[in-house]
């Protein structure tokens, strides 16, 4: 992954997290690692805890990051959760959202969105 890759995510994150700090979410970690990969953001809604898949994109010129999130995407975020959840001892509801995000070449944001339990559709 590209330095330019790497800080449009990490910018892309800190958005996503003043977004749902604005919403009334608590964040309790950031880039959450387990043997089935990364979980972007893990946030309290309530008493649902919610891991975040965060995809941000300059331009939409290759699709557009809701586009990134694929069959096969989904189901390793739902792995990820599970894992957490059980080597956790997680006793909460729990879902999976995604916020995407598109960003100009100037890294100004063109638009941000939130969805609530992605693997529902």
């Amino acid at each position: 992954m590209s330095k330019d890759h790497i800080k449009i995510g990490q910018f892309g994150e800190q958005k996503a997290v003043e977004m749902l700090k604005g919403k009334g979410y608590r964040i309790l970690k950031r880039n959450e690692r387990n043997k089935y990969g990364e979980i972007d953001i893990i946030a309290m809604d309530g008493k649902v805890m919610v891991f975040v898949e965060v995809r941000t994109k300059t331009g939409t010129d290759f699709g557009s990051p809701e586009e990134s999130i694929n069959y096969r995407k989904k189901k390793r975020l739902i792995r990820n959760a599970k894992g957490y959840v059980k080597y956790n001892g997680v006793k909460n509801q729990y879902r999976i959202d995604a916020v995407c995000i598109v960003l100009d070449e100037n890294m100004e944001i063109l638009r941000i969105r939130h969805y609530k339990n992605i693997t529902l559709f």
